[in-house]
């Protein structure tokens, strides 16, 4: 394959201190209940108010005594109503009120007064006179308390900062995070935001999400880490009106804070640094999933307010067939046992129907153990000579069979060596098979299983528990296979990421065999969740779905990809509830909408529901799972984000960006 030219711009230089700019503001933890920050003896400087003061730990804090009263006037989608407003509200009132303007998720600018002196009676009435008639009394903050082990406390109206003296990062319950600390209250509750270096954030994020121990592909990661920060430029200022960004959450983003660590995410975040994706100068909404089930999904369908040009579905694969060329002619079906005896008869020499000794000596030929090939009358006695040509024993502390059949069986299944028992005797093709396993078990042939990968020189192979692709020789003895089903192939196709499995002799291989499966060459094949089954009883179904006389439950719609996006639920009554989206996931408390249901009777009369399912999550943006698959077969990171998000170009933010970050 000719070298790729560079379409991404080079990287930021990492942050030299957590506290750099770019910073962002992390929801941690929100509670009625106090919060405590548990390192003993540690220093604190608490900043409120102007002033500053040092406590020690552990801290604890808390909602103290309610602030003032506030009215809310409007909510404005420009700031030129806003200003105006605010100028006929202090106009009015004068230096008697306190007017703050906040901005919302909904990109609106909220407006609330509250009296420092000469609170009204009736606030509402008299807002009403000004010309605001829609004015109400919202909840009142209470003040953030922050009490030190020696009863020392720092009280609040607004916000507090927390800044921990050391370098070792700050505990926040049972886990801990670089950068400083903000207390502030909403309403009763407490709120314990983490303000931080972005780079420094991801460093927590990125593991958590797509853990380099389970995906220790470098790409994948960069991949992943692209649209994580993607994703938190996008939603920055999202709750300004409770002074954060984001949460820790998947609501949000997981956040993990420093445990979550690791030397490969974390390199994935120094070599993208500042790099995000963007569509038309804007960073993306750029959702991901964990499993796709083989392909993504618009983001319209799902999540109506959501739609983007960029989140539409694609298949999560690379549409780039892999030639592969047999030596063989495309032949039959034929069984495991069979498939077996041709590539023994093929490494040992031997002619269809040779002779069980003839075999045996073979084996002794390859294994140098030279005896008297014993008188063999039955399977059992073969399957002795068989070991003993090979010189394979039981390992010490186990004991096997004394029949022959049954001890090379037992130490087949005990070495995961495929062989079946001999149905036929000592007749057809389970002498030979019999022997191949026996070379297996003596380490004269080797088996391993990998995926297709593309090669400079055409086709490779990625060992499972490599870390890097083989070529292929070509042609190569060419098998492909339907469960226990094998048949020989002239050539084939593959995608990236198929399964193949490679029987070795030496240096030479002398069967490749295509795996064969339901998406066998899918990116994200190989995630433990891309199918799923759950069950459901009758009256389950009445309790999720709020119809407590269900009869009928029926699929109104399906996505392009399969996805159920519509769902009505019937009753006796006539009652009639409908979901659409995601929200059917939701209603069904079920891993994804991609699935298929059958409504079953139990002998005992009960009737349940049986989903058949696939994929994890919402199934929209970047697949995790995928992107692992995509990476391995050969794909950089810029290629897997332009595959999940369509239309998209990676730029060093902010000075790539052409339309400001929310």
């Amino acid at each position: 394959m000719p070298a790729r030219v560079p379409t991404v711009p080079p990287p930021a230089t990492m942050p030299a201190d957590d506290m750099d700019p770019p910073l962002v503001r992390v929801l941690l933890t929100r509670s009625s209940d106090p919060v405590e920050l548990p390192q003993p003896g540690r220093a604190y400087r608490v900043t409120a108010d102007a002033g500053s003061t040092w406590l020690w730990g552990p801290l604890k804090l808390s909602v103290g005594a309610t602030g003032p009263r506030w009215w809310q006037v409007g909510a404005y989608s420009d700031a030129d109503t806003a200003a105006a407003a605010t100028r006929r509200i202090q106009q009015a009132l004068g230096p008697n009120v306190r007017i703050v303007q906040e901005s919302t998720a909904a990109r609106l600018t909220r407006l609330r007064v509250s009296w420092t002196v000469g609170e009204p009676a009736d606030a509402i009435l008299e807002l009403a006179a000004l010309g605001f008639p829609g004015a109400f009394r919202v909840a009142a903050s209470g003040v953030v308390r922050i009490e030190g082990v020696d009863g020392q406390t720092v009280a609040s109206a607004g916000e507090a900062t927390i800044e921990p003296a050391g370098e070792w990062p700050v505990a926040v319950g049972g886990r801990r995070y670089r950068g400083i600390l903000v207390a502030r209250t909403v309403g009763n509750e407490v709120l314990v935001i983490n303000l931080l270096n972005l780079e420094r954030y991801l460093q927590g994020v990125v593991p958590a999400e797509m853990g380099p121990a389970q995906f220790p592909e470098v790409d994948a990661l960069k991949a992943q880490t692209v649209a994580a920060r993607t994703y938190a430029v996008a939603h920055l200022g999202d709750h300004a009106d409770e002074g954060w960004d984001l949460c820790d959450t998947p609501a949000c983003q997981v956040y993990y804070g420093v445990g979550a660590e690791h030397r490969l995410s974390n390199r994935a975040i120094e070599e993208t640094a500042g790099l995000v994706a963007v569509f038309e100068g804007a960073p993306i909404d750029a959702m991901y999933t964990s499993t796709c089930g083989g392909h993504t999904e618009d983001a319209s369908l799902l999540f109506s307010g959501r739609a983007q040009p960029y989140l539409i579905g694609v298949p999560c694969a690379w549409e780039r067939p892999i030639p592969l060329v047999g030596t063989f002619a495309e032949g039959p079906w034929v069984t495991t046992v069979q498939f077996s005896a041709e590539v023994a008869r093929d490494v040992l020499g031997l002619a269809p129907g040779a002779f069980p000794s003839e075999i045996v000596e073979r084996l002794q030929d390859i294994s140098g153990n030279r005896t008297p090939v014993p008188v063999i009358t039955d399977a059992a006695a073969f399957a002795g000579a068989v070991l003993a040509a090979v010189g394979v024993e039981p390992p010490p502390g186990i004991a096997p069979p004394a029949d022959g059949v049954d001890r090379l069986l037992f130490l087949t299944d005990l070495y995961a060596v495929p062989l079946e028992p001999p149905m036929e005797g000592l007749g057809g093709a389970w002498p030979a098979a019999a022997a191949l396993a026996a070379l297996e078990l003596s380490g004269n042939i080797t088996r391993d299983t990998g995926e297709a990968v593309p090669r400079a020189g055409g086709a490779g192979i990625f060992p499972r528990r490599a870390d890097h692709g083989e070529d292929l020789p070509s042609p190569l003895p060419l098998w492909e296979r339907w469960s226990g089903g094998h048949r020989s192939l002239a050539a084939t196709e593959v995608l990236p990421g198929t399964l193949l499995e490679r029987l070795r002799y030496g240096d030479r291989v002398v069967a490749l065999t295509v795996r064969q499966s339901g998406g066998g060459g899918e990116a994200d094949r190989r995630s433990a969740w891309r199918g799923w089954v759950r069950e459901k009883s009758w009256p389950e179904l009445q309790r999720s779905l709020g119809v407590a006389d269900l009869e009928r439950l029926t699929v109104t719609a399906r996505s392009p990809s399969g996805r159920v996006i519509g769902l009505e639920a019937v009753g006796r009554s006539g009652t009639v509830k409908e979901w659409t989206g995601f929200g059917v996931r939701q209603a069904l408390e079920l891993p994804e909408t991609l699935f298929s249901m059958n409504l079953r009777t139990t002998p005992d009369g009960e009737r349940r529901v049986h989903f058949l399912g696939r994929g994890w999550g919402h199934g929209v943006g970047l697949c995790q799972n995928g992107a692992y698959g995509l990476a391995r077969s050969g794909m950089e990171f810029d290629q897997i984000l332009k595959h999940y998000y369509s239309g998209i170009r990676i730029v060093r933010w902010p000075d790539g960006a052409v339309a400001a970050a929310r």
